[in-house]
C-alpha cells in the first residue's frame, strides 16, 4: 500500500511539473532559427525585469518554471509585423534596462507579448545601436551584421576579462 501511495505522489508531482514547464528546443543553426521565428525584432529594454517568473500565458509561477517578462520597445522589425511602441517579451534570458537586443521571437497577439524563451533567441546588442547599419540589406545580411557585432563585442569583453584575470592571479603568484 505504501508503495502505491509513493508511486501516486511521484506521478502527480511529475504531471504538475509538466503542466507548467515551457517546452524548449535545442539550438540547431541560424538559418533554421531565422526560418522558424515568426518575428525577428530589435527591442530596447525599458525596464529591468522583476524576478517573478511568468509562463507563456502570463501566469506568475514559482521560480524554475516559465520565463522572465521584460518591458521593451520595438525598435526595428527584420521579419514579421512591426508593432511600434511598448511591448513585453518573455525569455529565460534576463534583459537589462537601456540595452538593445535582437530577438528571434513569436508574438502572441492575444496576450500582447513576444516569446523568445530559449536563451539563444536573445542576442545582446549593447546600449548603443543604430538601425541605419541594416538599411538596404537582405534579412540574412542583416542577421549576419548583428551577429558579427555581438561577436566583436564578446571578443573585446573576453580580452578585457582575461587581462583582469591575469592581474588578479598575479596576487597569488610567489
Amino acid at each position: 500500500m505504501k508503495l502505491r501511495a509513493g508511486v501516486l505522489k511521484v506521478s502527480l508531482l511529475f504531471m504538475a511539473g509538466m503542466a507548467v514547464a515551457v517546452p524548449t528546443q535545442p539550438f540547431r543553426d541560424w538559418s533554421e532559427l531565422t526560418r522558424t521565428s515568426k518575428d525577428i525584432v530589435i527591442v530596447h529594454c525599458v525596464k529591468t525585469p522583476e524576478t517573478e517568473i511568468v509562463e507563456a500565458g502570463g501566469v506568475v509561477r514559482e521560480e524554475g518554471f516559465g520565463g522572465i517578462k521584460s518591458d521593451v520597445e520595438i525598435s526595428f522589425a527584420l521579419k514579421g509585423q512591426m508593432d511600434s511602441g511598448k511591448s513585453e517579451i518573455v525569455s529565460q534570458y534576463p534583459l537589462r534596462q537601456s540595452e538593445y537586443y535582437l530577438a528571434f521571437a513569436n508574438q502572441y497577439e492575444s496576450h500582447g507579448f513576444y516569446q523568445a524563451y530559449e536563451p539563444y533567441r536573445i542576442i545582446s546588442l549593447g546600449q548603443n545601436f543604430d538601425t541605419n547599419v541594416l538599411s538596404g540589406k537582405t534579412l540574412d545580411e542583416q542577421i549576419q551584421t548583428l551577429l558579427q557585432k555581438r561577436l566583436n563585442d564578446l571578443n573585446r569583453q573576453m580580452k578585457a576579462e582575461q587581462e583582469e584575470k591575469a592581474r588578479l592571479e598575479s596576487a597569488f603568484k610567489k
